[in-house]
Parts: C-alpha cells; sequence; structure tokens
C-alpha cells in the first residue's frame, strides 16, 4: 500500500514539475520602444534565434562579456535584442535617462520603463539576464552575471546546437 502512495506521489511531483517548467520555458511575446522611440514587437514563435539581453543600471556592466563574442561569433544567424529594465526610474528623469542610453549606443536598446517585460521574463535585479530562445519561441538556456568562460561556452553549445 505504501509503495503505491508514493509511487502517486512521485508521479504527481513530476508531472506537476514538467508542467512548471514547460510553463517557464515559453517566451512571451511583447513590444516596447527603444531609446530613439522606434517600437519593437517581438513575437514569438520567430524565424530566427533570438538572444534577449536583459539589465538595469547595476547589470549593464556584464553585457558587453556577453553580447560582443555572441555578435562576433553568429552574426546574421540570430537575432540579438537588448532591453534595459527601468522601473526604478522616476518618471520626471526619463527623458534624462533616455537621452543617456541615446548617447551611449547606437544599436537599438528597448525601453522597459514598467517592468513589465522584466518581470515576465524573471529578471534578475542587478544582473545581465541572457535569454537564449529556439524559433518555436522556447526559453533554452538563461545566464545570469557577469560573463565567464564556462557560461559562455554553454551558450555557444546551446546556440550551435539550435542552428543545426
Amino acid at each position: 500500500m505504501w509503495r503505491f502512495v508514493i509511487s502517486l506521489l512521485l508521479a504527481l511531483l513530476v508531472i506537476t514539475s514538467n508542467g512548471i517548467s514547460n510553463e517557464l520555458m515559453k517566451a512571451k511575446s511583447f513590444s516596447l520602444k527603444d531609446q530613439f522611440g522606434n517600437l519593437h514587437e517581438l513575437k514569438f514563435p520567430r524565424e530566427k534565434i533570438t538572444v534577449l539581453a536583459f539589465a538595469d543600471r547595476s547589470g549593464s556592466d556584464q553585457l558587453e562579456g556577453w553580447i560582443r563574442p555572441l555578435y562576433q561569433r553568429y552574426r546574421e544567424k540570430i537575432d540579438i535584442y537588448g532591453v534595459a529594465e527601468l522601473s526604478a526610474v522616476p518618471m520626471i528623469a526619463r527623458g534624462f535617462v533616455r537621452s543617456i542610453i541615446r548617447k551611449s549606443s547606437n544599436y537599438p536598446i528597448m525601453l522597459d520603463w514598467e517592468g513589465k517585460v522584466s518581470s515576465d521574463y524573471k529578471y534578475e535585479i542587478g544582473k545581465a539576464n541572457i535569454y537564449v530562445i529556439d524559433e518555436k519561441g522556447r526559453i533554452q538556456i538563461k545566464k545570469v552575471g557577469a560573463v565567464n568562460d564556462k557560461d559562455l561556452n554553454d551558450l555557444f553549445s546551446k546556440i550551435d546546437y539550435l542552428l543545426k
């Protein structure tokens, strides 16, 4: 009898955890304006593998270590988008912050003033958050914090596998 109960509980645990992990793996579609005022609509699924790079002010210094190697290795094979988590910026300072971002980057960076998109993606505050999303719209891998060789190679391996 106990074996049956334990087996049933284990089966329920596996089913429940699979349901949760599958839900967490779905990328949510969204639209945000960049620092130049252009609207970007990301809808999943997409034709290409997509990398989303999230950061707030504290995590922004960690992004280049991730983005530069990804861009150098994959260029036109994948899409890379930056999202700035700016929910802590007061309304009165938004224009100033937008102009700072505009001057510091020629590449479009989507501005998440309300923090909704960042929240939807379970953004971890104060760190770079890198997401690799396959063409079907599933988050395949997430890396958080400053880059290191192991995590960068994990990202490369996952993207290489997805490109096959």
